[in-house]
């Protein structure tokens, strides 16, 4: 820490609120019934997402947090290493800092034998505030193979953020003539470099054959990178343009030939008189033995406990003989177990304690908005939960033949999100 403490140099520590609203984007699926979701999410995904060739993925070494912020007087410099994943291309850097004073700052790109790669310099009060937060400052789009320094020369002009919870040896302080490098003692700075993985789109033939009881759909998927991640198979009823049928395979490796078959049928949910359709549901993957024949199918929905809330996004799962046996929440609050879906997961317990301490409907008020897939994703109407919990609230699934014109839509794509679509006409 010599370099650190040098007689030009001096250290200064301020502790800010930060602006919690830096940018980060996380997907994530709650641990409970609908981790066993399988596709799911991952299809509405690929109808609701823009994809294309360039995928943007951030490497961060630290939590994203400031628990302080540091200033370096003199020619030093905040250094954080970076290794880059395979066909990586640098196209921004995002930094936490506070304005300390008016003046510059530099930003070099060193490679792994501390060379310059690049250099960029603006005005601190351009970019930060007066409050430890995020901002981003755009490159030219440089491919990096290889572990690369990002460096920022702030010439005490801001506070650049650090996190004291993370320790992974990445962060550095910098020196210029001749370059140096010294490990700053326990915390990491918060610089991120964000970029975006090129990909070659998968290629896709597709064609189909007609059946007694539903039709054939296959696809010959190729990959010119070998990283293929899947295909998805839509099937839309080409006068309400609403979708019918989702189906996914996962794949891997340079080529693959996939078939799928649509038994010509939409699905709606029914309870008593009532009825909605179609719905999208989905067979429910890596369920334990035990229980699958209660989760043979999902279905994403909207729970309103009453016409005036609370609201929750949620996953109803019907069994092989079509009646509701759970209701989950996104955030994984159960809902509703079925008494021979609870007597399975809780051999010997009392369904009538679980009703009493954990089921959250109300019958007659509580109600299911199915989702439907069209231009845009929306909801259809609300249906009420009737009668007791014990007779499944009276809600079932139900399999209707298919009476309009159908187009299938195959959507694959490759483990960066780059796709290819192919669409069929099937009558």
């Amino acid at each position: 820490m010599e370099l650190l403490w040098g007689c030009e140099m001096s250290l200064n520590v301020v502790k800010q609120g930060h602006d919690s609203s830096a940018r980060s984007r996380q997907i994530f699926m709650p641990r409970g019934l609908v981790s066993k979701l399988g596709a799911l999410p991952v299809i509405l995904l690929l109808l609701v997402v823009p994809i294309s060739g360039a995928v943007d993925l951030a490497i961060q070494y630290s939590d994203g947090t400031p628990d302080d912020g540091v200033w370096l007087a003199g020619d030093q410099g905040h250094a954080v290493l970076f290794s880059p994943p395979d066909n990586w291309t640098l196209s921004r850097v995002a930094v936490c800092g506070m304005l300390n004073r008016d003046g510059i700052f530099v930003l070099e790109i060193w490679d792994a034998d501390l060379n310059l790669v690049y250099r960029t310099t603006d005005l601190s009060g351009a970019y930060f505030g007066r409050n430890l937060s995020w901002a981003e400052i755009d490159v030219p789009d440089i491919k990096l193979e290889r572990p690369f320094f990002l460096v920022l020369f702030e010439y005490s002009t801001l506070f650049v953020g650090i996190d004291k919870n993370t320790t992974l040896n990445r962060s550095f302080v910098a020196s210029r003539s001749p370059s140096m490098l010294v490990s700053p003692s326990d915390y990491e700075w918060l610089i991120t470099a964000i970029g975006y993985i090129s990909s070659r789109p998968p290629r896709i033939n597709a064609s189909s054959e007609n059946l007694t009881d539903g039709v054939v759909i296959r696809s010959d998927i190729s990959d010119p990178d070998g990283d293929l991640g899947g295909v998805s198979l839509y099937i839309f009823d080409q006068k309400s343009g609403e979708v019918v049928w989702v189906e996914r395979a996962d794949l891997s490796g340079s080529e693959s030939e996939v078939r799928f078959i649509w038994p010509r049928v939409v699905y709606s949910v029914s309870c008593g008189s009532e009825l909605v359709s179609p719905v999208v549901a989905v067979g429910t993957k890596g369920v334990p033995e035990n229980i699958s024949k209660y989760m043979r199918y999902s279905s994403p929905c909207l729970l309103n406990l009453t016409d005036e809330g609370p609201f929750s996004d949620a996953i109803a799962y019907f069994g092989e003989d079509m009646e509701l046996h759970a209701i989950e929440g996104l955030d994984g609050k159960i809902h509703y177990l079925s008494k021979e879906l609870f007597e399975a997961l809780r051999p010997g317990a009392r369904y009538s304690d679980y009703v009493r301490d954990n089921i959250t409907i109300i019958e007659g008020r509580s109600s299911l908005r199915f989702l439907s897939i069209g231009e845009t994703l929306s909801f259809q109407r609300p249906i009420y939960l009737k009668r007791s919990p014990i007779f499944h609230y009276d809600m079932r699934l139900e399999r209707e033949a298919a009476a309009s014109r159908y187009t299938a839509v195959l959507v694959a794509s490759d483990i960066h999100g780059s796709t290819a679509r192919s669409s069929l006409d099937l009558g």
